[in-house]
């Protein structure tokens, strides 16, 4: 059976959540092409369109899981490039100021830690390994091409390397730009209504540090999560194992707050911390090399998926549709959920008499399903700050109280600890945590704990 569903797909953007749509698109149109503005390093290595990509990313067991099945044996990959294997929670040490520290338990889930330029490179391989599938970088996205009844895209207008302008015909165009720019300017020049927006204002600075493994340290596996403590405290701090025999650290805070300028400000800034574990795993490390800042203005759900109209042939994933406090690891692991989705969804529709469209309203129709988990949990630990921006739901107080008998529960029942790891890594959705048998344990742990 004939699952070509079109001729030629364009993503526009060559990050994680481009790539993985990429590998997903490639059985389904002859030709796809990832099309990105930077110059793509041949070797593991920064550039310019992604900034943050020298702090800590995480990759979710979700997410990890996801880009398996889109490039089949990705994991083993990634651990043959040096990605740190890490068992949650056995090697993780999770703080918070009510708890302290989650029990260290082998819950049967694990991840890999890796530099985003790592973990990109690897996927950028594989994708660069399939026949029908060309990744062209230099080249920057001018417009979408659209018909002017506005019933679809024809393709893209972009100015390629040394200014030359090229037009790119195509059935279906992937916006995985980032900012979602080539969509909302395209509805713009149609005058179609722009999707409404929920933006969470969390005016994050952060800072980091890439040091050696000092040899003192019990473990290099050990990944350390050290939470704020709301309105109290706003500092939070994460250290991840990565390949070379390197720990990167970061250190955040909510709001305005004195930028470390050097090593000694960068540890003493880690003294404030709720627990003085990451000052410890950090006191005999050599100095960084440097440090490197990075601010975050806010959370934004683009509510694409809410719009009565969207032109036949355009999508956007990724940032474009929703951008994640990145504070939380989350970015990464849901962009590759969408490509999962889409990939889902190009399988069902080769029979449809329009698939290119169906396929569309189908994946529109199902994506806030990826987007609720990881949106709900790191925008309510957002809201907790009284000077973080956006609205409050009305359960936003029982959440809140939700969320701490939750902790308490994790820390005496080991199931309700899995479960609670098996939302935050997005392998089940939120919904997981209200099932009957969780629920009975974390009141019958809340009983307990107030007796």
């Amino acid at each position: 059976m004939n699952t070509l569903l079109g001729q030629r797909a364009l993503v526009i953007g060559a990050g994680i959540g481009g790539l993985s749509a990429a590998g997903a698109l490639a059985a389904h149109f002859a030709q796809v092409d990832v099309l990105d503005r930077d110059f793509l390093p041949a070797n593991v290595g920064s550039r310019p369109g992604t900034p943050q990509d020298r702090h800590p990313h995480g990759l979710l067991a979700g997410g990890l899981h996801a880009l398996d099945e889109i490039f089949p044996g990705f994991a083993r990959d990634l651990a043959d490039a040096g990605a740190v294997p890490v068992r949650v929670a056995q090697d993780m040490r999770y703080e918070r100021a009510d708890v302290g520290a989650l029990p260290h338990r082998d819950l049967g889930i694990g991840i890999l830690c890796a530099s985003r330029p790592l973990i990109e490179f690897v996927l950028r391989k594989r994708v660069a390994a399939i026949a029908n599938i060309a990744i062209r970088p230099r080249c920057r996205v001018a417009s979408l091409l659209l018909a002017k009844s506005g019933a679809g895209v024809r393709g893209v207008r972009l100015d390629a390397a040394f200014g030359a302008i090229e037009t790119l015909e195509a059935d279906l165009v992937v916006d995985a730009s980032g900012r979602g720019e080539p969509t909302l300017a395209g509805l713009e020049a149609l005058g179609l209504e722009q999707p409404p927006v929920t933006e969470v204002g969390v005016d994050i600075s952060y800072i980091t540090a890439v040091v050696g493994v000092p040899a003192d340290a019990p473990t290099e596996r050990q990944l350390v999560l050290t939470q704020p403590d709301p309105p109290a405290s706003a500092l939070y701090s994460v250290l991840v194992p990565a390949e070379d025999h390197q720990w990167t650290v970061l250190i955040a805070s909510h709001g305005p707050t004195a930028r470390p300028r050097s090593w000694q400000d960068f540890l003493q800034t880690a003294r404030h911390l709720i627990t003085p574990t990451i000052y410890q795993m950090l006191r005999h490390a050599d100095p960084p090399a440097s440090l490197r800042y990075y601010g975050f203005p806010a959370s934004r759900w683009r509510h694409f998926e809410r719009l009565p109209y969207l032109p036949r042939g355009v999508l956007p994933v990724a940032d474009s549709l929703c951008r994640f406090n990145p504070i939380h690891g989350q970015g990464m692991s849901v962009a590759a959920q969408q490509a999962r989705l889409l990939q889902r969804v190009l399988g069902q529709v080769a029979a449809e008499t329009d698939p290119v469209a169906t396929m569309q309203a189908e994946f529109m129709a199902q994506v806030a399903s990826v987007v609720h988990t990881p949106w709900a949990m790191s925008t309510s630990a957002d809201l907790a700050f009284p000077q973080t921006r956006g609205q409050r739901p009305d359960d936003f107080a029982e959440a809140r109280r939700f969320e701490a008998a939750l902790f308490r529960a994790a820390v005496a029942d080991p199931i309700v600890h899995r479960a609670m790891m098996e939302v935050a890594q997005l392998l089940c959705p939120f919904s997981h945590l209200q099932e009957p048998d969780i629920r009975e344990r974390i009141d019958a742990a809340a009983l307990q704990s107030a007796a």
